[in-house]
């Protein structure tokens, strides 16, 4: 689904946010460099980013006129970091996988929905439809924030959805192209990325490997693959690319054929310098 996030089942009931007028008009701006600010981040809470140029170009594909740099916080969903599986020799798989382990307490990674004026009520277009991202990696090793998209033409879906449409580039080729199931299919170290704004990118696997997360609201085993532009020459806006796959494990351990529901979303880390944060 472009545009956002969908969950596997409907999520919990939310309070109504109070909108971006109790933000600003109440408490002063929090420390943007101060993690635990951005770890209390809630519905209705305003962002800022200073960096306005870079803003805009995070944002052209989405359509956005308005030129907005405040953005009210919509729905936060969080994913606790339960594994993670190193890149051997550089590529990465999912042929061994390490069991989802609840509270492993080994990190979070958390997107929450930024929307130029007030955010949606909950039911009102504020359940992962947001035309932006902004997610916080909370990591041992690291604190990150980032501003992410999903590009057009990049609908979420089943793995199978994707395979159906010709976005079979995010996978390796299994070895028998007419005989295989979509959950058995490894993510591609360098995928052929189809070109983005009509300029063609390449990209390879970063990171530690692949991540294997809980969804804190609806417990979904989930996997992260994240990729980074390289060689690119001239300068790129938005080079890294995040994979999430919701669902991927079923309750009963068992895994869905068609694999589980697939997002990718498009962007770039950010500086506390750049951030303003106005809680409500």
């Amino acid at each position: 689904m472009v545009g956002g996030f969908r969950r596997p089942r409907p999520g919990r009931g939310e309070e109504k946010d109070k909108g971006p007028a109790g933000g600003r008009g109440g408490a002063g701006s929090l420390d943007p460099s101060d993690p635990s600010c951005w770890r209390a981040l809630k519905r209705g809470d305003i962002v800022g980013v200073s960096d306005e140029e870079a803003f805009a170009a995070a944002v052209a594909d989405e359509g956005n006129s308005g030129g907005s740099i405040e953005y009210a916080v919509g729905e936060i969903r969080s994913f606790d970091l339960v594994g993670k599986e190193p890149l051997p020799g550089g590529a990465g798989n999912r042929r061994e996988r390490p069991a989802p382990r609840a509270g492993a307490g080994i990190g979070t990674i958390t997107f929450a929905e930024l929307f130029p004026g007030a955010a949606p009520a909950p039911g009102e277009g504020g359940s992962g439809r947001g035309p932006l991202y902004l997610a916080i990696a909370d990591l041992p090793e690291r604190f990150e924030l980032r501003l992410l998209f999903i590009p057009s033409g990049l609908e979420g879906g089943s793995r199978d959805e994707w395979i159906d449409r010709g976005d079979s580039w995010l996978f390796l080729p299994p070895p028998d192209p007419e005989d295989f199931l979509s959950k058995d299919l490894e993510y591609a170290p360098y995928p052929d990325v189809p070109p983005i704004d009509g300029r063609k990118l390449l990209f390879a696997r970063s990171g530690p490997g692949l991540l294997y997360a809980e969804a804190r609201d609806t417990g979904a085993p989930t996997i992260f693959a994240e990729y980074e532009a390289e060689g690119a020459g001239a300068p790129v806006a938005n080079p890294l690319l995040v994979v999430v796959e919701e669902g991927w494990m079923l309750r009963d351990g068992n895994e869905p054929e068609e694999g589980g529901f697939v997002t990718a979303v498009l962007g770039r880390r950010l500086k506390p310098e750049e951030l303003e944060l106005w809680p409500t």
